[in-house]
């Protein structure tokens, strides 16, 4: 019964400690503000894009960034970008801008010090033709990319729960 009981902790242990969580560390976007591919009447005063992880700062570095190429391919100037844990969000210029399809770039640096890049399309009134380089950000709102360290983790406790079963219902047949 006690080497039932080192056997099934040692397999916990192991479970726990080679369970590849940690290997799915970099961060990815939850959400954007206004939502990606979205069709807006008028263009919006900030840009926002949170993140599954608070994104680095390091003093003065602009190691978080965001730019927003307009339909004719030129970059729109952004007034300001703040960082509030998880959140970038960039300021806009008020001006009048041309309806069509804005390309939304980012750059971020998580706190695991690992950089993630990507871009989703805004449209103004109307979809023009896309904007060259355009990687949507599509792949990274999809619901495995996003829960994917969080299914790990509960496929660990079913093992674990599993192993515990396993360990109790063995105990009692021993013990009759």
């Amino acid at each position: 019964m006690a080497t039932m009981r080192k056997y099934a902790l040692f397999l916990a242990t192991l479970v726990v400690a080679f369970s590849p969580t940690a290997a799915f560390g970099h961060t990815s976007v939850v959400t954007t503000t206004p939502l990606y591919k979205t069709t807006l009447s008028e263009m919006p005063a900030q840009v926002s894009i949170t993140f599954t992880d608070d994104l680095m700062e390091i003093g003065e570095r602009k190691v978080n960034t965001i730019s927003i190429t307009a339909p004719d391919s030129s970059e729109i100037k952004i007034s300001s970008i703040s960082i509030e844990k998880s959140i970038i969000t960039a300021e806009l210029p008020s001006a009048i801008y041309e309806d069509g399809t804005y390309l939304v770039s980012y750059r971020v640096v998580s706190a695991d010090g690992h950089p993630v890049s990507g871009s989703y399309e805004l449209y103004l009134n109307a979809p023009s033709a896309p904007i060259k380089n355009s990687s949507s950000i599509e792949q990274n709102h999809g619901f495995l990319h996003i829960h994917q360290t969080h299914i790990i983790q509960a496929g660990v406790v079913l093992i674990l729960i599993v192993l515990w079963w396993g360990y109790r219902r063995f105990n009692r047949e021993a013990g009759e």
